[in-house]
């Protein structure tokens, strides 16, 4: 099997990235200027005006969306591979980033329930599923669109990814160094899985188009 360099290359940045801070929090407490920005944050913009994008990260709202995303996949564009890559992808994505949420203890920056910030605190579900849902749709619909679309479609998509990790620590249930160790823990499981299953997609697309 024909493994794609290029994921696997992603992938490996973003583990190195992930272990970077995750070693960094476990000497220190902390990563950077972890403190002084999630605080910054939490005080400039009001809970209320970012709340619904922390709901779109949240369990229901990740499952809905993907098993969406994921329907069109298979329907419009006959993506049986894709598609079963990108639900499989986010379910491990869901369940891994339990795991290492055990294994690192991480206290939150502080408790509050009514969005979903429980529990400990590294790295950040909500921006490991983000991450997945968009991040993953995006690497599922790339080679469906033509230019203009990858552009405008990649801008929504990442501004989506990036306004859910922010809403986490301006809430005040995360640190800046969860959402990224987030965002990190989820590309690496995706470029990791993708370097697998590439070259069977494009076969499966050679297929169909012949």
């Amino acid at each position: 099997m024909k493994l794609n360099q290029r994921a696997l290359l992603l992938s490996g940045i973003a583990f190195i990235l992930f272990i970077s801070i995750a070693i960094s929090i476990r000497l220190t407490g902390y990563f950077l200027f972890d403190a002084q920005l999630s605080n910054q944050m939490a005080k400039q913009v009001p809970a209320d005006y970012v709340s619904w994008f922390t709901q779109l990260g949240s369990g229901v709202g990740a499952v809905t969306v993907t098993l969406i995303l994921t329907l069109i996949s298979y329907y419009l564009w006959r993506d049986r591979i894709g598609s079963l890559w990108y639900l499989l992808s986010f379910a491990a994505v869901a369940v891994l980033n339990q795991v290492a949420k055990a294994i690192f203890v991480r206290d939150r920056p502080s408790l509050n329930e009514l969005v979903g910030g429980v529990g400990y605190s590294f790295p950040s579900g909500h921006s490991s599923m983000a991450f997945a849902v968009y991040g993953g749709f995006l690497i599922l619909s790339w080679r469906f669109l033509n230019r203009t679309g990858k552009i405008v479609l990649g801008a929504v998509l990442s501004l989506l990814i990036l306004a859910m990790g922010s809403s986490r620590i301006i809430l005040n249930v995360h640190y800046f160094s969860d959402v990224v160790g987030g965002f990190c823990f989820a590309a690496f499981i995706l470029g990791l899985s993708y370097a697998f299953i590439s070259s069977r997609r494009k076969k499966e697309r050679t297929h169909v188009t012949t």
